[in-house]
């Protein structure tokens, strides 16, 4: 009786294994999915604004879906894109001016030092002050969609935030890194992964900041 009970013991159920593996595979080709989508998204919007002033709702409009997907909310995202980019068209190029102006005027000072044979650290310092303007845009544009603040407080917070949490600009500054390097080397991503990649990466990031950032703040009485 002992060596027949211990014959009829279960078996693993490897058709579950199997699902849960279908599964994983399925969630991995929905977010590759989704990035591309929004990449697409990103470049026509950009475009149809005429570059000048339709990357910063583009970008804004990609942060806020990028969001809501890391939110387990569901979306239609062209639709919703369409929607964040009209509605925020104005607003995103007003918050996104003053670091789209610095960064334009520190590109301008880097190609003018590009062919004169000046010191290594001054260009290495405009390439750090670049990168530290990028992390502030980023920070700028999930504020806007994360919190309900006004553009200037979304603005001055984000400053607050890069020099109260010096990690957070270096992770953002690291992964936009990151993604420049693999996209110089397959140059064809960028059209179809690159910048929806990078957008999404940098959402997550900054909603893990917040997230921390909220957990500790004092309980209000």
């Amino acid at each position: 009786m002992t060596i027949a009970a211990s014959a009829r013991q279960p078996t693993p159920d490897r058709s579950a294994r199997g699902g849960a593996r279908v599964e994983r595979w399925y969630g991995w080709a929905d977010a590759f999915a989704f990035i591309g989508l929004l990449n697409l998204l990103v470049i026509a919007f950009s475009l149809a604004g005429g570059l000048l002033f339709g990357w910063a709702p583009a970008l804004a409009a990609a942060t806020s879906c990028s969001r809501t997907r890391l939110r387990g909310d569901s979306q239609r995202l062209v639709r919703t894109f369409a929607t964040q980019w009209c509605q925020r068209f104005v607003g995103a190029n007003l918050l996104a001016a003053p670091s789209a102006a610095a960064l334009a005027c520190l590109g301008v000072s880097l190609v003018a030092l590009g062919g004169q044979s000046g010191p290594a650290w001054l260009d290495w310092a405009l390439i750090a002050a670049a990168a530290v303007c990028l992390a502030h845009l980023v920070l700028a544009l999930t504020m806007d969609a994360h919190y309900d603040l006004r553009r200037a407080q979304c603005i001055r917070l984000a400053w607050a935030f890069l020099v109260r949490f010096p990690g957070a600009p270096l992770l953002l500054i690291a992964t936009t890194a990151l993604v420049i390097a693999i996209t110089a080397f397959i140059p064809g991503l960028l059209p179809v992964f690159s910048i929806g990649a990078w957008a999404y990466l940098c959402t997550g990031l900054c909603l893990s900041f917040y997230a921390a950032n909220d957990r500790n703040l004092p309980a209000a009485p």
